[in-house]
């Protein structure tokens, strides 16, 4: 699967000369723990988050925000996100396509992807989504397959 098939495209953000107090406002509205700061062309120029703003309340978000963000292209495999994530320590990846945000892909999103993921018990192909009737590689019944846990481990379960 490619960030493209499970990125958030409607991207909750906040400018560069916003307030503090706004993206505190924001971060609550809508539930989210961090956000892509752009400038006036639309581009990504850092990341806020609730670390960020905690104790800052009067700092300019151009301040308080991390500039070099770790980003991925609409074309980068999920589980090369997922690498990034985990290897950086960090809960979001913004996808960019010329510098300008297109999409986001959260840890939770990950998480989502990982439990819709069906595993063929006879040949090993992967299906996503529902559990299927029957592996659209060998043919075998739906009741031989196992969800997916981990894909870089032997970890999976039968149901």
């Amino acid at each position: 699967m490619l960030a493209r098939d499970l990125m958030t495209r409607d991207v909750i953000y906040v400018r560069e000369d916003a307030a503090t107090r706004d993206v505190i406002r924001i971060l609550a509205e809508y539930g989210v723990s961090g956000l892509p700061v752009l400038n006036n062309d639309r581009e990504l120029v850092g990341i806020v988050t609730e670390a960020d703003v905690l104790g800052r309340v009067g700092a300019a978000v151009t301040d308080i925000m991390t500039r070099r963000v770790i980003t991925a292209t609409e074309a980068t495999p999920t589980d090369q996100i997922a690498q990034l994530i985990t290897g950086n320590r960090i809960k979001r990846v913004p996808i960019v396509r010329d510098n300008q945000v297109v999409g986001i892909v959260s840890r939770a999103d990950l998480v989502r992807e990982l439990a819709s993921r069906w595993v063929c018990g006879t040949c090993g192909a992967i299906h996503l989504g529902q559990m299927p009737q029957e592996c659209d590689a060998c043919g075998a019944p739906g009741a031989i397959f196992g969800r997916q846990i981990d894909p870089r481990t032997e970890i999976s379960a039968r149901y």
